[in-house]
């Protein structure tokens, strides 16, 4: 039998596929690994300067609260986050929505609870409230008992009252601040040497306060930083 010879007949062709070398694939992981540290990086920045605004505009209005509660009662709460700073944030609640009270007994100084509420000194859905049990439960029932205005780390601001005054007294006492100091630990949630604040009232100047590096960053009421 005779072959055509104008039958086509298709030559294939192989393809030579150059793999990636071991050291091509550690330069692309390396690469990826840096990218990811750079956005996590700046997504964490970003996440902390919001969390200082936050905490700054917290403190202002929880600031404003106890000075409505000072023109209320004659004084400030006389509570200090030195004993307990979870126990203290919620008293701290309590007096700011009216459900804590300050007054004169048998010529001492009390905190009382109140069994009803009276008008509130804050408006409480602006702040975070947290349950001591579980900081960062989103659902929290304002009424439960210890729960606390938190930072935006779930830490309870710190409160730290004038001792030198009593109600009714207009008496200058020993404190250089305007009768409480409000702090917040910052995002690493840690401070040094801040009861020495509340012996005397004075807020150390910036860069003293910074000198121990557990405080970089620590936000105190009342100072512009």
């Amino acid at each position: 039998m005779k072959m055509n010879k104008y039958v086509y007949t298709p030559t294939v062709f192989r393809r030579t596929r150059k793999a990636f070398t071991l050291v091509e694939i550690l330069i692309v992981i390396g690469i990826l690994v840096l990218l990811m540290g750079i956005t996590t990086q700046m997504l964490g920045g970003v996440s902390d300067a919001q969390g200082r605004a936050r905490a700054k505009s917290d403190m202002a209005l929880i600031a404003t609260g106890l000075e409505a509660f000072c023109n209320q009662y004659g004084g400030y709460p006389r509570l200090n986050a030195g004993s307990g700073e979870k126990f203290v944030g919620g008293e701290i609640y309590k007096c700011l929505v009216g459900r804590m009270m300050l007054k004169r007994q048998n010529d001492q100084i009390v905190m009382t609870e109140m069994g009803f509420q009276r008008r509130p000194f804050v408006d409480s859905s602006k702040l975070k409230i947290c349950d001591p049990a579980d900081p960062i439960l989103v659902d929290v029932d304002p009424e439960k008992n210890g729960v606390y205005f938190g930072d935006p780390w779930n830490e309870p601001y710190l409160y730290f009252y004038d001792a030198s005054t009593a109600v009714g007294n207009d008496t200058i006492g020993t404190w250089r601040s305007p009768g409480f100091i409000l702090i917040s630990k910052g995002p690493d949630k840690k401070e040094s040497d801040i009861l020495s604040m509340y012996t005397t009232g004075i807020i150390p100047d910036y860069d003293d306060y910074i000198s121990n590096q557990v405080n970089v960053d620590n936000l105190v009421h009342g100072r512009d930083d």
